[in-house]
């Protein structure tokens, strides 16, 4: 996927990638963050409201950890979009980042509407 010109797979590949709320929210995480953790995503995506119950928030940390493990920091990763190699120690944009980063703040937005 070069980062200059995308043709219509591409485009159907990023929006493919990004139909994903999970997805959406690393890439959007990844434009302030710049390098994090897979674990410090799976905290961040599962953020605890002061009422919820630890154990809850704990197991649902841990869905969400796995999820990335094994499904969308790959799929992010192979499309260069990001670097992971595996291991949960270092999640950073990939070469093809900035092709799909204009895509991702727009859809901001669109996120916290359907949060409600």
């Amino acid at each position: 996927m070069p980062c200059d010109r995308l043709d219509p797979r591409e485009i159907d590949a990023v929006f493919a990638l990004l139909s994903n709320a999970t997805r959406r929210s690393v890439l959007r995480y990844l434009v302030d963050a710049e390098e994090t953790t897979a674990r410090e995503l799976a905290r961040t995506l599962t953020m605890e409201a002061p009422d919820s119950d630890t154990r809850a928030i704990d197991d649902s940390r841990q869905v969400v950890a796995t999820a990335l493990v094994h499904n969308h920091l790959p799929r992010l990763d192979e499309y260069d979009i990001v670097e992971y190699d595996g291991t949960p120690d270092e999640v950073t944009p990939g070469p093809n980042f900035d092709a799909v980063e204009p895509f991702v703040e727009p859809l901001e937005e669109f996120d916290g509407e359907s949060a409600d």
